[in-house]
């Protein structure tokens, strides 16, 4: 009995020690490391780290060298490499609209989807609908086949979210919709930065992603060349809102006018870097943990270099010293008890390409795989927060453990042992299903993987040339750090 009693002794200080060692390192977090790695991934030598440049690679190898430096294991090449070579291909694609006979190029002229389609002198049809599913049962095959379905602004905010519309523009297909079209507020100033964003390449991850689609196409343009189509009706795109409104009407006018819209692209293979590292855990049998940032930003146009100080350089040296503490626990004598992966996707940007390309060749198969966790975006005081709210130290959460094992419990326990305050506003509805599909998390979320996600929300520099490294606040993000590294060893361990 003596001897029990000893032993749970003995085992309770050891599970009392090892949080406080913990702790203890989780403390040593170095400013000095995030604000030096920082400053150099979002240096002019890295060109805005844009995917599969130079700047790319050169972003890639700093991260390798960091990983190889504190000790983290290399997965490829019989532990020779932390490079994972993803593939994609980059899209070569010009477009024209034609209206009535005149053509335009696609630039600042309209917008359309990055699928190959052709559309042949479309008839437009004009609903004086609001509400969506009266439209779907008064709209007979016979009415629909061959046509451009208008879909006004009243009708947009019925449909309401992005999974609605397009259940509701695959139900169009099946009654022979060739293609939607809107002209919404602020469509202009859409297409305009559009326009401005043209530097930036395209890309699929295969070329089935381009090939001839099923999909009803929407192509948005400007008021004034919708009006071009109306206007031998004597029908603007300010009076067609109006009618509907009015709720006078509920019926399908069709235009004797043509639209043609016409989508020529080619393919480039191209393969860009994932930097991925590990720590073996202390349990062989155990599931695995990921940890994600994303190197890569929008690179250079002209002589302009988005930095991307805070999107993403900011996860990314976050990720590089989390490393550097998990390295020093396991030196420790804390090793995790199930082994995590660090993963430095490229590609984000573009798509969320390299982190779907890791979901299809994970490391640890992602059967094997029990979370993700994402961090994009940190260090920075919002719009939302800055100048309107007294506390601004601050972190956004998005939690989805559709499988029940904790990940709240792993964060909020964290959160115990550091200053922030955890904001649940993209936990709303409203805003839920936009920030799960806007990072590297989202691949592993379809394939059934649990993630939480840690961020520090849009700066108002967001995806601009100013969004410069003097800008980040480099003790908030040492805070945020801490946060996440305590969570991932609550994950590691639970």
């Amino acid at each position: 009995m003596r001897k029990l009693l000893f032993a749970l002794i003995i085992f309770s200080q050891n599970c009392i020690a090892q949080p406080e060692a913990i702790l203890k390192i989780s403390s040593q977090i170095s400013t000095e490391n995030l604000k030096k790695n920082l400053y150099h991934l979002a240096s002019d030598k890295m060109e805005g780290r844009l995917m599969a440049s130079h700047g790319d690679t050169l972003a890639s190898l700093f991260i390798a060298d960091w990983f190889k430096k504190n000790k983290i294991t290399a997965p490829y090449e019989n532990g020779k490499s932390y490079f994972q070579a993803i593939t994609s291909y980059k899209i070569n694609a010009t477009g024209t609209l034609t209206i009535n006979g005149i053509s335009y190029p696609k630039s600042g002229n309209y917008s359309s989807p990055d699928f190959f389609y052709s559309l042949k002198n479309g008839r437009i049809l004009i609903p004086f609908y609001s509400n969506p599913d009266s439209l779907l049962n008064d709209l007979t095959a016979a009415k629909g086949m061959g046509k451009v379905l208008y879909i006004s602004a009243a009708l947009n905010r019925n449909i309401g979210s992005e999974e609605n519309m397009e259940r509701f523009v695959k139900k169009l297909g099946e009654k022979g919709i060739l293609a939607a079209i809107s002209s919404l507020p602020g469509t202009q100033a859409f297409l305009d930065n559009v326009k401005a964003r043209e530097f930036l390449p395209r890309y699929v991850k295969s070329p089935n992603d381009i090939a001839p689609s099923k999909v009803v196409p929407i192509l948005r343009l400007p008021e004034e060349k919708m009006n071009l189509l109306l206007a031998p009706k004597k029908l603007t795109v300010k009076n067609i809102e109006q009618t509907i409104a009015q709720g006078s009407r509920q019926e399908f006018v069709e235009l004797q006018r043509k639209i043609s819209a016409e989508e020529k692209k080619s393919l480039q293979k191209t393969t860009a870097p994932n930097v991925i590292g590990m720590i073996k855990g202390s349990d062989a049998t155990a599931d695995c943990i990921v940890i994600s940032a994303h190197h890569d930003h929008d690179g250079r146009n002209g002589n302009e270099i988005y930095y991307g100080a805070v999107d993403n350089a900011s996860g990314t040296v976050a990720i590089m010293e989390m490393a550097s503490l998990m390295n020093k626990a396991v030196e420790s004598g804390f090793r995790p008890k199930r082994t995590i992966v660090f993963a430095s996707f490229t590609g984000e940007e573009r798509g969320l390409l390299g982190s779907y390309f890791y979901a299809d060749h994970p490391a640890v198969p992602l059967n094997k795989t029990r979370a993700i966790m994402n961090i994009d975006m940190m260090g920075r005081v919002d719009t939302i927060y800055s100048g309107k709210k007294a506390d601004s130290s601050y972190a956004y959460i998005l939690v989805k453990d559709s499988l029940n094992i904790g990940l709240r419990t792993a964060l909020y326990d964290a959160a115990k042992f550091v200053d922030l305050k955890l904001d649940t506003r993209y936990e709303q509805p409203q805003y839920a299903q936009r920030r799960i599909r806007g990072s590297d998390q989202f691949p592993f979320y379809k394939k059934g993987v649990p993630f939480l996600r840690i961020d520090c929300g849009f700066a108002k520099e967001y995806h601009k040339p100013n969004d410069t490294p003097d800008k980040i606040n480099y003790g908030l993000l040492t805070k945020q750090t801490r946060l996440a590294f305590l969570t991932l060893w609550n994950m590691a361990n639970q």
